[in-house]
C-alpha cells in the first residue's frame, strides 16, 4: 500500500517550515524511524533552501512542489521547481580533508544530502527541475 502527500510552496519565509511540519505529521502517522526522519529533514531543508533562494535569481520567485511517497521499503521525495535549470548533484563532492579555511564555499550541504540518502537523481522535465530522493526503510 502506498501513502503520501503533496504540497506546493512559494518563496515566503514560512514555506520550508510548512513542509517540515507536514513531513513531521506524515512521519508520526506512519511511524517512520527516527534516522529516516532526520535524514529526510536535513535533505529537505538543504534542497528547499537552495531552490527558494537561488531558483528565482533575476526573475519572479521560484515555487516548489514537494511530493512524498511511502511504500513498504522506502520513502521517496520528489522536489519539482520552476527555476532555471540547475542540477544540484552535478558538482564534484567537496574535499572534506581540507580545512574549513582551505575549502571553497558551497557544496557541503549537497554532499551531505548525497551521504544521507540511498539514491539521488536530477532531471530537467518540461521546464522544471526535478530532484528525486530515496531513503530505504529496510536495510539489505
Amino acid at each position: 500500500m502506498r501513502h503520501g502527500f503533496r504540497m506546493s510552496i512559494g518563496a515566503h519565509p514560512g514555506g520550508v517550515g510548512d513542509v517540515n511540519a507536514a513531513f513531521a505529521a506524515f512521519a508520526d502517522t506512519h511511524a517512520l524511524p527516527a534516522d529516516v526522519r532526520r535524514s529526510i529533514n536535513v535533505a529537505l531543508d538543504e534542497l528547499l533552501a537552495n531552490a527558494l533562494s537561488h531558483g528565482g535569481a533575476g526573475r519572479d520567485p521560484c515555487s516548489v512542489t514537494v511530493e512524498v511517497k511511502l511504500d513498504e521499503e522506502r520513502v521517496t521525495v520528489i522536489l519539482t521547481d520552476d527555476g532555471p535549470p540547475f542540477d544540484p548533484f552535478a558538482r564534484v563532492a567537496p574535499d572534506t580533508t581540507l580545512s574549513v579555511e582551505e575549502r571553497p564555499v558551497g557544496g557541503l550541504g549537497i554532499h551531505l544530502v548525497r551521504e544521507l540518502m540511498d539514491h539521488v537523481s536530477y532531471e530537467r522535465r518540461e521546464g522544471h527541475n526535478v530532484v528525486v530522493l530515496v531513503k530505504q526503510l529496510v536495510v539489505g
